[in-house]
């Protein structure tokens, strides 16, 4: 079974290029399952047998958390996914430059950045909750938490990451072309 995490090389155009039929599987990692923490979303082609992918799925596992997308999907999750991590560094190292500026030392604004990060991720994923909910659970009325939700939207986070994904989603598709 041949396996591709080749960004935007969808898996007819791999047959193509290997010149022959042959079972394929089509994943795209993100950088976390360095960690065991990854996200890997994949897609199997034509001639990919249940034992085969139970098999990888299986000898793949500690590399974090897997999901089958549709292969017509896999541009748009990995733009989310994939580069997605790139995106939560520079927030990450965002959120530690103002504890900085605001007196913390590097090192412990670092800290208190990425663990934040963590939990609330970890919050989405066990809650079920929409992201949306879990904030207006953290704004009080008049608070410090809703006039810094206030900066963040006066600074266009929300469509900053928004233009992020459509571009790199953008970028995988002129790849797949090339």
């Amino acid at each position: 079974m041949l396996v591709s995490m080749a960004a935007g090389l969808q898996l007819d155009r791999l047959a193509q290029m290997l010149g022959r039929p042959a079972p394929m599987l089509r994943i795209m990692p993100n950088t976390p399952v360095a960690i065991g923490q990854g996200m890997i979303l994949y897609t199997a082609g034509p001639g990919v047998d249940r034992e085969d992918l139970e098999e990888f799925l299986i000898k793949m596992d500690a590399a974090g958390r897997f999901d089958a997308i549709d292969e017509k999907l896999m541009d748009a999750g990995s733009s989310v996914s994939g580069c997605g991590p790139a995106y939560v560094y520079q927030f990450i190292e965002a959120l530690a430059d103002g504890g900085v500026e605001c007196g913390l030392p590097r090192a412990k604004a670092l800290e208190y950045a990425a663990q934040t990060l963590a939990g609330a991720a970890q919050m989405v994923l066990e809650t079920g909750k929409h992201p949306g909910q879990l904030k207006d659970e953290v704004c009080s009325p008049g608070g410090s938490t809703i006039a810094g939700v206030h900066a963040l939207e006066e600074g266009g986070l929300r469509a900053a990451a928004i233009n992020a994904v459509v571009r790199s989603f953008a970028k995988n598709k002129e790849l797949g072309k090339q």
